[in-house]
This record gives structure tokens, sequence and C-alpha cells, in this order.
């Protein structure tokens, strides 16, 4: 087939796929996924002024690669004219925090399956659920040097990643990316001035054999959604050896507003100012600890209380979406702002970052004596289960329920230096030093080493052990028993204020009257902050509403909050009108005419909202 035919039956496929089915326009709305964890997950939705494809923009996956969050950020604020977006600004958090490409392992391959061991594994489950809704990808990321794909200096070779908009095939079934690419390449380097910095294009052949490039990039966002979807996908690299950063994420995000607007998106991007995008980059934050500020000054902390934080605001613009980060110096890449601390052991010092970058640290003294006082009897264990303090005794068990949040905090009044080890768990893989104490961890059997785990006296109960594996201490253990997690019902409540409660059961039917609904109640074998609701696609916010129209069935899910494993699916069907009952004849006619009901003018159906 002829190129100029691929092109066109490409073209027609971009506009024609995800055309947006109307809802109020110009809408906009955000939600985050993984909230209360380590690794939070916000995503913005813009529903366009008119209909169009659903392009999906994410920056953020390697933590190191500064332009592409912030580029992703802006464009999340842009005007939508024609089409939708889904933007993903950061996607990997814990990355950012660090400023490293990876934390646990590098997240951009982890989609060529569905892994099932670290955090980043269940951030791709989401990603790769938010692609399913999409008709393009564009990919954000900052590389090193400048690709060319004849060898011209050491920064400046096929080896290289800077400056090109990277595809994995020129043709892939009736995609012809190629030819989307370099149209958009054509009006994109007209603006770059500086012919060194210009972007080419740079086609890894992922699919080929003797490619070298495919070992690694079959494993990443692009292929999957190329291979699995059939949807072009684009990664726009901007250099990491071009200094100026305002220059970077204002051409990324124009590069990005062409590239959508060759796949049927139109946007307006917020004005950018080069010298405004460094400043804003390089804001402080003075956030709190117990309500003092981290300014500096030494900060007295009280031995065995709980340490709470506010991460304060980052200043008027707090809309650019900037991460805070309090890290104490005795449990590095532990974010104390998005998990509890109880000052059981010593530690220095508290590190403030915004966005990776390390804006101050402050001394810590301890308010009297350290460590409190040793209970008497067999050690204490103290921990947190989704956020609230629990201890357990020597030999006892910690009765939990999968997708919970752990965190084992520590020993009440030892002056050891405390090595608690979650058998079956592995908090830093690239240094296990069988410590976990301090960690979050979720717990997931299917995550956890299969060999540690025990037998259990109740039916598919999983039991873990966790041991004190401090040098000097004597032995002590306790065990956590993890129970599969088990919905029971789901209650909701249409505009009037009517409920309607439901055993859970997940492949039934629940008919309802058209209109609209809220989550009311969600019952299990644990917190409702551990179930994540979701009418279609869309993802509910306590208090969203949703909305069940006229012959149209929707599916419901419920997914587990922290991991974003699938609990089931139930269909919501609208019932049929009553039908219309024919008037009584009266006995006798009335003395004056009967007054006819005024005719109600009829009020369409709510649109559907787009995501």
């Amino acid at each position: 087939m002829a190129k100029h035919t691929l092109w066109a039956i490409s073209l027609s496929f971009l506009l024609l796929v995800a055309a947006a089915s109307s809802a109020q326009a110009g809408s906009r709305s955000s939600f985050v996924f993984f909230e209360g964890t380590q690794y939070p997950l916000p995503v913005v939705f813009i529903q366009g002024e008119t209909p169009g494809p659903t392009v999906m923009i994410q920056g953020g996956i390697q933590g190191d690669e500064p332009t592409g969050f912030l580029a992703a950020q802006l464009l999340a604020e842009s005007r939508v004219v024609k089409g939708n977006l889904i933007v993903v600004p950061r996607a990997n958090i814990p990355s950012i925090h660090a400023h490293q490409r990876l934390v646990n392992v590098d997240m951009n391959r982890r989609f060529d399956r569905d892994y099932n061991q670290f955090y980043e594994d269940r951030l791709a489950r989401a990603v790769r659920f938010l692609l399913s809704q999409s008709s393009a990808l564009i990919h954000l990321h900052e590389g090193s040097g400048f690709y060319d794909p004849v060898y011209v200096s050491p920064l400046r070779n096929p080896s290289r990643w800077g400056q090109s908009v990277i595809i994995d095939a020129n043709v892939h079934d009736r995609l012809d990316l190629a030819r989307l690419v370099n149209s958009a390449l054509a009006e994109i380097n007209a603006s770059v001035k500086e012919q060194d910095y210009q972007f080419k294009l740079f086609n890894t052949r992922t699919f080929e054999a003797d490619s070298r490039y495919a070992m690694e990039m079959r494993k990443s966002l692009t292929f999957y959604a190329l291979a699995n979807l059939n949807i072009p996908a684009m990664a726009v690299e901007v250099s990491k050896n071009i200094g100026a950063l305002g220059w970077k994420v204002k051409h990324q995000v124009y590069a990005t507003s062409v590239l959508l607007k060759h796949c049927g998106v139109d946007i307006v991007t917020p004005r950018i100012d080069e010298a405004e995008v460094q400043r804003l980059y390089e804001r402080d934050s003075r956030p709190k600890i117990n309500g003092k500020p981290l300014d500096g000054q030494t900060l007295a902390v009280q031995p065995g209380g709980t340490i709470k934080v506010d991460p304060g605001s980052t200043g008027k613009n707090d809309a650019h979406g900037q991460v805070v980060a309090v890290f104490a110096s005795d449990r590095q890449g532990v974010n104390i702002v998005d998990s509890p601390r109880m000052a059981l052991e010593r530690f220095q010092e508290l590190e403030t970052r915004v966005d990776g970058r390390k804006v101050s640290s402050t001394t810590v003294r301890f308010a009297g004596e350290m460590p409190p006082p040793l209970p008497a009897g067999p050690p204490v264990f103290v921990c947190w289960v989704n956020g609230k303090s629990v201890q357990v005794k020597q030999g006892d068990t910690l009765h939990t329920v999968v997708g919970d949040q752990l965190v084992i905090e520590g020993v009440l009044g030892s002056k050891w230096k405390e090595i608690l080890n979650f058998k079956g768990y592995t908090a830093r893989p690239q240094s296990n030093d069988g410590q976990d104490m301090g960690w979050e961890i979720i717990l997931d059997p299917e995550a956890f080493i299969d060999k540690y785990r025990l037998p259990s006296s109740a039916q598919g109960v999983a039991r873990y052990q966790v041991v004190r594996e401090t040098v000097g201490a004597r032995p002590a253990s306790f065990f956590v028993d993890i129970e599969p997690r088990k919905v029971q019902t789901l209650k909701l409540v249409d505009s009037k204020g009517h409920s309607t409660s439901v055993h859970w059961a997940s492949g039934g039917e629940i008919h309802l009257a058209p209109g609209e609904y809220t989550v009311a109640e969600t019952t299990s074998n644990g917190p409702s902050s551990r179930l994540l609701s979701l009418a279609g696609n869309r993802p509910l916010k306590p208090g969203d509403k949703f909305r069940v129209d006229t012959e149209k069935p929707l599916l419901f899910s419920l997914r587990q909050a922290t991991t974003f494993a699938a609990l089931g699916t139930m269909t919501l069907v609208p019932k049929a009108p009553a039908p219309k009952t024919a008037a009584k004849a009266p006995e006798k006619a009335p003395d004056k005419p009967v007054e006819q009901p005024k005719k109600l003018s009829g009020t369409p159906a709510p649109q559907k909202q787009v995501y």
C-alpha cells in the first residue's frame, strides 16, 4: 500500500477513534490514584470545547528528567479547543523526590507484562488503564546528548536520545507514524532558531530483530501503546545537555502542541516565560512539623511522639503541581509527608525537597530522655496500619486485609538500632540488608516471596512473620495475617436522596431508574478508604456524581485503591419507565370543563462526560 494511502487511513483513524460523545464543553477535572501512599498519581482530565480524539500526555516517569514533568504540568493547564486530553504530569513521584531515574526498577521498562512486585508496577497498571481510553500517546522525556542517525561526535550520534521525536516503527499496521511525525517536525523546527538544537525523527525499529534498541524498548510505554493498543505513540526527548531549563520546557510544550494538532487535538497553551519557568522550578517550601516551621532552626522533637507534617504551600502558583517531600536522615526515601512517623529512635536531621531539589535541612533535637521508658514484659512492636497506630506484642498476630498499608515503626523503649525484617518482602532490592522498618509495605501476598508464606489456621489467609534481627537484642517476632478483600455491599443514592443498597456480586446487575447517583457507602472486611470505585472508566472521588442513562447500561467497578487490582464489576441497568395507565372515565360529567394539565417541556438528558 502506498505511503500516502497509509497516511490517509491513519489520519482518519485518529479523527474517528474516541470522538467525544458530548459533555459540558471545556470541562476539567482531576483525580489522584493511590492517594495516601508513597506513590500518589495525579491525573488531569480535560474535555475539549468541541468533539475530537482523546490523547494522553505523560511526563515524569523518570525522576531525573524535570523538563518532562514541568512541560506536562503546563500542558495540563491548557485550554482544549478540540478533542480531549488525559495528562499525567508526574508519573513517578518517588523517583522525582529522589531526583533519580529509578527507585526500585525503571518504570518505563515495566510495560511488557503485568508485573506485581514494586510500587512502579502498580503505577504501570493505572497508566495502562488510562492509556486504554486514549487514541494516541505523547510521552515527555529528557535524554542525554543529541540524537543523529550517523556518528558526528561523542555527544551527537545514534546512541544519544536528546532533541528527537522517538517512534518504534515508521509504519505499523495502518499507522504511518513517520509521515505524522515528519509533518509535525517541519512546523516544530521552524520555531527552533539554533540549528544544533533542532529535533530529528528517531525510529528505534523496535519490532525488528536486528534493532540495537529492541531489547529495552519492547518494555517501554510507547511500544506497549503501539503494539498492544494499535494507537500512535511518540516520545518527545529534549537534551539534558542544553542548560536552559526554560528554553527546553517552552520548546517541549510547543512540540507537543504541534503533535497534538496532527493527532486531531487543538489546544491553546499557557504563555510560557523562560525565566519564569526557572523561577518556579526553584521555589522554596516551608513545611511544618507539629505546627513548627522547618526554617533551618533546630527543631525540638518529643521522644516517642508522633511527627505530623503539613507540607504547606509552595506559593500562590500551587496549580503547577510541585511535590514536596520531607525525609528523616535515618530513612532517606521515606516521605513523612505521606507516611506517619513516631520518634522511637534518634535521627539527626530533616531534609525538605521540592520536585526533587533539596531546599532546606533542619537539625533535630530530642526534648527529653531518649528512648521513652521500656514497658515491662516481652518486646512490644509499634506499627501503622492504614495510618493508625497499632501495638503488637511478641508472638501475637496482626490481622489485616489485602491492600492494607503497613509501616513497621519500631520497638517500644528500645535502645538498639533495630532491624525488623518482614520475611518475604524486600524494602530495598538494590541493597537488601533485611531492614524493613520504616518503609511502606502494601500487603499483597501475590507480590511477596512465596517460600516465606506460613501455614494459617484460617482458610485463604496468608501468614507472614516479622522477625527482630537486631544484633545484641533478644529475639522476638510477630505474625501478620492477610485476609482476602471481600466486598459486601454497595449503597447508591440518587439525586432525590433515595438510597439503593445491594449485595456486591461481581458479574451481577443492579437495576436503577435513569438519573444521577453518588456512592454513599461500600462495605468490605477492611476500610472503605482502600477501595476505589469507577463508573465506566471514570474514577470516583467521595461525593462525585455519575449518570445512568436511559437504555444504556453502565459498568460499575471496584479496585484496590493501593494496588489497582480488580475486585469485580457489576452492570447498572436502567429501569424501563412504568407504562402509563388509562384514566378511569368519570361516572358523571362534571359541571364545568376539566382543566387539562399543562404540558411540561422536555428536558434533554445530561450529556455523557468523556474521560
